[in-house]
């Protein structure tokens, strides 16, 4: 039973370009091989699942964010309780 959905995302604070983009599409890479239910957006992943695990999960992707950025910033958001799905809330747009 899924009870959480967190939206991240990953800004490292770097100032070459190619750097970001190659940690921000580890993190990325690295939360699709974890999770089956991932929608990617220009802005943010967003994931779904129980709260223990994407919270393991976001402390992870920022470790290794971390392992190519000396600083990084993250935002997040939790949704955690009896929670509508990703296919709820787009289903009704496709």
């Amino acid at each position: 039973m899924q009870n959480c959905s967190i939206a991240l995302q990953i800004l490292p604070l770097e100032n070459n370009d190619s750097r970001r983009i190659k940690t921000i599409d580890n993190v990325i890479h690295y939360i699709q091989k974890r999770h089956s239910n991932v929608v990617i957006s220009p802005f943010e992943t967003v994931i779904e699942g129980e709260l223990d695990e994407l919270i393991t999960t976001l402390k992870e992707c920022l470790v290794l964010a971390g392992k190519d950025s000396n600083n990084i910033f993250a935002n997040v958001k939790i949704n955690y309780g009896s929670i509508l799905t990703i296919d709820e809330k787009l289903s009704k747009f496709s």
